[in-house]
């Protein structure tokens, strides 16, 4: 477990889940996790898959709080595997992940884990900054563009202010 939390600051993510675990989730479940890596655990010679749920609490309105306690206990009662689909907080977390991220993220690690190293930063960079895009784009969370001059996108820019916003906004296993 504490090597768990250990690679989830490493990667960028807030939750981060072994093979084991995903194995144990329902099907709808591990549609909605992210494989990151492929890696050797410490003492160990078999490969482990990472994964990773998307869910940022940033920018969402939660419709848990506006449910009674009694609300909330018969949904509570009443959930199945289609949670994951219909429940309104866990789609707004999940907001600013678009398919074309997840294709893009995809094609990043397939390229990683087959050694193509340029070509997987390039396309896991272009990921990153589509998930930054959906963010400000579809305004999930506010941010004052015009005193950002544009300049989140500009890669060279490496002042404080851009780096903060850039690591607020964007993946963090798309990071380099």
């Amino acid at each position: 477990a504490s090597r768990m939390m250990s690679a989830s600051k490493q990667y960028g993510v807030t939750i981060l889940l072994s093979k084991a675990v995903e194995e144990l989730l329902s099907r709808q479940c591990r549609k909605k996790l992210r494989h990151l890596d492929t890696v050797y655990v410490k003492g160990s010679n078999v490969k482990q898959e990472i994964f990773t749920f998307d869910a940022r609490y940033r920018g969402v309105d939660f419709f848990l709080l506006e449910r009674t306690s009694e609300q909330a206990d018969m949904d509570a009662e009443s959930y199945t595997p289609n949670i994951w689909e219909h429940d309104q907080d866990l789609r707004a977390m999940r907001q600013h992940v678009s398919d074309e991220f997840m294709e893009l993220f995809n094609l990043g690690v397939k390229l990683y884990l087959g050694g193509k190293w340029k070509e997987a930063y390039n396309t896991l960079e272009q990921a990153n900054d589509l998930m930054m895009e959906t963010i400000l784009e579809d305004g999930y969370l506010e941010y004052d563009m015009e005193e950002l001059e544009g300049r989140i996108f500009e890669k060279n820019d490496k002042s404080e202010d851009i780096v903060r916003v850039r690591n607020e906004l964007g993946d963090g296993a798309c990071r380099p």
